[in-house]
């Protein structure tokens, strides 16, 4: 395994979560993922990679950190689910954390090095499954976790009740009028032909780009829309996570607002 100096970064949701993790319980998740939830693609790249190191140069982490190349996707691969493979799954909680670490951290599943691999072998997947071992055993970066538990309570990234968000559109449509005569932001128009789906901060420390898209939409004539109710936020930091569960309740909501507001086309933020 590749020998890694990083200097040590305290984040609560790794460091409590990674502390209390019996061995039994991370081999069982491990094992879980492996055989329940992964595919014949795993077992494929696993076998195909010949550490050639193409992929490198792809990687802006690598690039960023001297060329390092525990930071290389291949270096990652090795660190992460390569080392489970070895250790099949008999790891502690500080080796989850360092997996953590390094899948949240080190990588943002960009898929730029697939492009690169002669093989074509999806490093993003790979580091999608350990973000799911290690969301499923609840060593996840605090922040990234908030987020995430923020869709879970409110459908928003951004922990916003549906009464602020119709009132913060209220807000900026009232402004808007001091730019365009007559300009209207429409919330539930059935059948327009557009939604637009707003990022969850244009809504609260942003509100200054969703006026922008407004004001666009408005010039441009679009037939447009925003739902009033839960489904209106483009993001889902769940799927970042690693929480599938809670990212298909986000998307199927976003989803079943457009279907109910009949619309023919989704149109999202940033």
């Amino acid at each position: 395994m590749i020998k890694v100096i990083r200097k040590p970064v305290s984040d609560p949701g790794m460091d409590e979560t990674a502390k209390n993790l019996s061995p039994e319980k991370i081999e069982k998740v491990i094992k879980w993922v492996l055989e329940k939830e992964a595919d014949a693609r795993l077992k494929t790249f696993v076998e195909t990679c010949i550490h050639c190191g193409l992929c490198s140069e792809a990687c802006h982490y690598y690039l960023s950190y001297k060329r390092d190349p525990s930071y290389a996707p291949v270096g990652k691969i090795r660190q992460t689910i390569w080392d489970i493979f070895k250790r099949k799954g008999r790891v502690d909680g500080e080796t989850v954390k360092m997996y953590a670490r390094i899948a949240y951290a080190e990588c943002n599943i960009c898929r730029r090095c697939s492009m690169y691999c002669p093989f074509g072998i999806d490093m993003a997947y790979m580091l999608n499954l350990v973000r799911r071992i290690c969301c499923l055993l609840g060593v996840v970066p605090q922040y990234l976790q908030d987020q995430a538990n923020s869709h879970m309570y409110t459908y928003t990234q951004s922990w916003l009740a549906q009464d602020d968000w119709v009132d913060t559109v209220q807000f900026i449509e009232d402004e808007l009028r001091m730019e365009i005569k007559n300009a209207r932001i429409p919330l539930d128009k059935v059948g327009a032909e557009v939604m637009y789906s707003p990022h969850s901060l244009e809504a609260k420390f942003k509100t200054n780009l969703l006026a922008n898209i407004a004001q666009i939409l408005n010039v441009a004539g679009v037939d447009w829309t925003m739902p009033s109710f839960d489904g209106w936020d483009s993001t889902n930091q769940a799927m970042h996570v690693g929480d599938n569960e809670t990212m298909g309740m986000v998307e199927r909501m976003h989803f079943e607002a457009a279907m109910k507001l009949k619309v023919k086309k989704i149109v999202t933020s940033e």
